[in-house]
């Protein structure tokens, strides 16, 4: 095998990327990238400087030309790398084992192999002698022992075509049943496929059963068993399809908009200066109450596009565009991350898996009570026994770049969005902000200063529990009120304040901002015994209509993407992540 790893000779300058070095040059650091992969960076520049992606060391330059001849070349590495594409080419893998080399250089087995193969020779040659000498002794058999088989096989031919037979009957009826709840979906433009047609399944599955049936000849029917067998693989691969499509229709009555103070019992979407008009009337009313009420099955249900497995309990969710990719980092309570991708917009296809790691491997009594993403950071806010918790700040890729940092205050949860960090003050119920590091060495300084947003007095009885942002709003979510202020970022003007009713089984647990048209979404939990099992998500539109919801069990955690689809993390006896659109 060669004598370097792949990665010893590459090239690492992007982040998930990788190449073999090509005409590799040396920094002023003592970094090694390619030639052009520097000349690149250079050009990007706005300030005539380049930061190396390792170590973040600034290096200026007055010109390209200046630039590039200052880089020093790296002889012995590019040697390196042509002696590992020289090993690589020599060290050719077996074609059928995959796991030893190629002795022979106009081969394609290794010597193992080239064994089994022979013995395997062997064999179907045996076989082969031992099926002429059965043929042989067939010749033997009677003609009256011939005869009473070819009954005993039209007998059987007969029972599995009436049986046969039967069963397109009943593949027939549900096809059909199936074709009249797809029909009533398109009636309503919920579902944009084509119905399947039965009668095309049906001519092309009866003339050849009519075939099997009215055949006389004995050759000609000696396969019957399998012919019926394929002709009821297909019958059933087509009900299978028609299923698959009719379990994504949502039966739904004829469209019309329904308010959501049928279902909440009173939701007030009002400015600021009509604050003190709002009633309590409604606080007896819940979302489901005692007396049957279905207007929930009223509201539209969002559809699952996608469900991937990963390999720790997506606790915390969090994304990060990055062109016409968004990636998505999924954290566990002890700090276990899961790192997926997918395009944007959402498709059926599922995301592609990149890698996990374990931020905390050697520490078992620590409960990462937020998690959020920003430029360059994975910031997580930990709690241990006896403290008022700690902030680490890894790259995105796992590396700790500054922690633990002590906090004075207990937080109630950390949030960033495009160049802050937001969090919550428990002691002061102060919601404040934080200016995004862009190095290490200014996380320590940042965090010294704080500016608050906001803070709520005892006499207003709002606790500020969770909050939610996009590019232009904060929302922030009482404890025990159930109750929503949404602000505006740039003026702090309150614009909107929100109350729920949720009844005494189920209460507000989480909620997140839509971008672009600034709708919301909350997260309604049943409590059963102490125990959240179920969950509900409501969407509301601008004018207080709710336009969408998801159901579900054991979720955990949830956020928007760029293109306002609905990710969700769920405890099914393993992590499971579903996107709704």
């Amino acid at each position: 095998m060669p004598l370097f790893t792949r990665d010893f000779v590459s090239c690492h300058i992007k982040l998930f990327e990788s190449h073999l070095y090509n005409d590799p040059v040396m920094l002023i650091c003592s970094h090694v990238f390619c030639r052009s992969c520097c000349l690149e960076l250079a050009k990007m520049s706005n300030n005539q400087s380049i930061i190396c992606p390792i170590c973040s060391t600034r290096i200026p330059f007055d010109s390209l030309d200046r630039f590039a001849n200052s880089l020093i070349s790296h002889g012995t590495l590019a040697t390196m790398v042509k002696q590992y594409l020289r090993e690589e080419n020599n060290h050719r893998m077996c074609d059928s084992c995959q796991n030893h080399y190629i002795s022979d250089n106009n081969g394609k087995l290794c010597k193992k192999c080239q064994i089994d193969n022979e013995n395997i020779k062997k064999k179907i040659m045996k076989t082969i002698e031992n099926c002429e000498d059965l043929i042989t002794n067939q010749k033997s058999i009677s003609l009256e022992k011939i005869h009473e088989q070819a009954n005993q096989l039209y007998d059987i031919i007969d029972q599995q075509t009436r049986n046969f037979c039967k069963q397109i009957d009943k593949y027939q009826e549900e096809l059909e049943n199936l074709l009249t709840i797809q029909q009533k979906a398109n009636d309503i433009n919920a579902l944009k496929h084509q119905p399947i047609d039965i009668n095309a399944i049906s001519r092309s599955i009866e003339p050849r059963l009519n075939a099997l049936r009215n055949s006389k000849d004995f050759l000609e029917n000696i396969n019957v068993d399998k012919e019926i067998k394929r002709l009821n693989d297909v019958a059933d691969r087509q009900l299978r399809l028609l299923k698959h499509k009719a379990d994504i229709i949502p039966i739904l009555s004829a469209p019309m908009e329904n308010s959501s103070s049928n279902i909440f019992g009173e939701l007030l979407f009002k400015p600021v200066e009509f604050e003190s008009k709002i009633s309590n009337s409604s606080s007896d009313q819940s979302m489901i109450n005692a007396y049957g009420d279905t207007s929930l099955q009223s509201i539209p249900p969002k559809l699952p596009m996608w469900t991937v497995i990963i390999k720790a309990l997506p606790t915390h969710l969090c994304i990060y565009p990055v062109g016409k990719s968004t990636i998505i980092f999924s954290c566990s309570t002890n700090g276990i991350i899961s790192l997926l991708t997918y395009i944007s917009p959402v498709t059926y296809d599922s995301p592609r898996y990149i890698r996990s790691f374990n931020l905390f491997p050697e520490q078992i009594h620590i409960i990462v009570q937020s998690f959020t993403v920003f430029n360059r950071y994975m910031l997580l806010h930990v709690h241990q026994k006896y403290d008022n918790g700690s902030l680490f700040f890894f790259t995105h890729d796992g590396i700790l770049e500054h922690g633990p940092v002590q906090l004075s205050n207990p937080i109630r949860q950390y949030l960033a969005d495009e160049n802050r960090l937001w969090a919550i003050d428990s002691i002061t119920q102060t919601i404040f902000y934080h200016a995004q590091p862009l190095f290490t060495h200014e996380i320590s300084s940042i965090l010294s200063k704080r500016d608050n947003f906001i803070s709520f007095d005892n006499k207003s009885n709002f606790i500020p529990f969770r909050i939610a942002l996009n590019h232009q709003l904060l929302a922030i979510l009482s404890k025990d009120l159930q109750q929503v202020f949404i602000y505006n970022k740039i003026s702090r003007e309150r614009i909107f304040t929100s109350h729920f009713s949720a009844g005494t089984s189920m209460n507000i647990w989480d909620i997140g901002l839509f971008p672009r048209d600034n709708s919301l979404l909350l997260k309604f939990d049943w409590s059963f015994d102490g125990t959240v099992k179920r969950s509900l998500f409501i969407h509301f539109n601008t004018k207080n209509q709710s336009v969408g919801r998801i159901e579900g069990k054991y979720c955990l955690g949830v956020v928007i993407g760029p293109n306002k689809e609905i990710l969700i993390g769920f405890n099914l006896r393993t992590g499971i992540i579903r996107c709704y659109m």
